[in-house]
């Protein structure tokens, strides 16, 4: 048994280590980048109270990252502490009496979400497939067009992103099969079969050219986002003041604000709806054992299904009961998104998986 294991955790390693691209599942209970600078009577006195300091923080912005603006007036007052599952230094300074640092601060999701739907919140779960971003960056004075290129600053410093929060975001390598399938002026003509190329080594449909270039007066790095037909995005177009900190200062600015923009599009019309629980009897059509690995396999992807039973099984179809939250149109759109068809016909749910674009 014990060999048999470690040949599933080897096949497991291969295939994580041999993904096309730089993504990794959204964090959504991780709040990065909260900067502390306390002083106090000694080194070690001021590092305790920024740490304290920072788990506060980073829990305040988390429960509005989860939940709408509008809700934001209503969040529940807890004890930050009790939540905390790690903390990591980015980067750090200190002094005889003060304390200086950048923290990344990890929360318990589990906790969390419970202490949400106690008081009566809805809230969003992390999208459970990306979006994968293609960056184009127009030079000035008429250069040609930086895409697989290295360096590319734009692609940097959307590599720089890391997986983003509710919304995991991917970056192409850049492989000779991605270069083959879409080359520079493909990219620039949004070529739909070589942008469906890229998604299809990233099991999602979304794929978003993102083009910046800083304008003529050399005052704003322009932005656009276009891509594949219906493809989650915060805007079609927007521009981000230059300053004295420089291009790369803009990029990294323009970049984490289209990522809180995914999330906040994303979270839009993904709310779970606790008060609206409700049991779907569903008939899955099958084709064999594959579609059945494949129905499992995506349910479990499936936020707003919080458990499912099987009533049957047989080669051809299953009948299951879906225990769901929020409304049928929105339990049937996030099916849709991890590749189950689901349709409503002569007084019954049907159910089949579906190739994803």
């Amino acid at each position: 048994m014990a060999s048999l294991r470690r040949l599933r955790v080897a096949l497991f390693l291969s295939i994580f280590l041999a993904l096309p691209g730089a993504v990794r599942a959204a964090d959504a209970f991780a709040v990065r980048g909260i900067d502390v600078d306390v002083t106090a009577s000694a080194a070690a006195a001021a590092k305790e109270q920024a740490l304290a300091e920072a788990e506060r923080a980073g829990f305040r912005r988390l429960l509005e990252r989860l939940t709408m603006p509008a809700d934001h007036a209503k969040l529940p007052s807890a004890d930050a502490l009790q939540y905390v599952r790690d903390v990591a230094i980015e980067r750090e300074r200190s002094s005889a009496v003060r304390y200086i640092a950048t923290l990344t601060v990890r929360y318990n999701g589990v906790a969390v979400k419970k202490l949400l739907r106690d008081a009566g919140l809805k809230y969003a779960e992390p999208r459970p497939r990306p979006v994968v971003i293609v960056p184009v960056f127009k030079q000035q004075g008429g250069g040609r067009p930086l895409l697989w290129d290295d360096p590319n600053p734009w692609r940097a410093a959307w590599l720089g992103q890391g997986s983003g929060a509710l919304v995991p975001l991917a970056v192409p390598v850049g492989d000779a099969a991605d270069i083959a399938a879409l080359p520079l002026e493909k990219a620039l003509a949004l070529d739909a079969e070589g942008l469906g190329f890229l998604g299809s080594r990233f099991r999602t449909g979304d794929v978003l050219v993102a083009t910046a270039a800083v304008n003529a007066t050399g005052s704003a790095l322009d932005v656009s986002l276009g891509g594949v037909s219906g493809a989650l995005k915060p805007f079609d177009s927007k521009n981000y003041p230059l300053t004295a900190a420089g291009l790369d200062v803009a990029m990294r600015a323009a970049v984490g604000d289209i990522a809180n923009g995914f999330d906040a599009a994303y979270k839009q019309g993904n709310l779970l709806s606790f008060d609206r629980a409700a049991t779907m009897a569903a008939m899955v059509q099958l084709r064999g054992l594959d579609d059945w690995l494949a129905v499992r396999e995506r349910l479990g992807r499936v936020p707003l299904v919080r458990r499912w039973e099987i009533v049957s099984l047989s080669r051809e179809e299953a009948a299951l009961v879906l225990h769901t939250v929020g409304e049928p149109e929105q339990v049937k759109a996030t099916l849709a998104a991890a590749g189950l068809a689901l349709e409503w016909g002569d007084g019954f749910w049907t159910m089949r998986p579906v190739e994803r674009k």
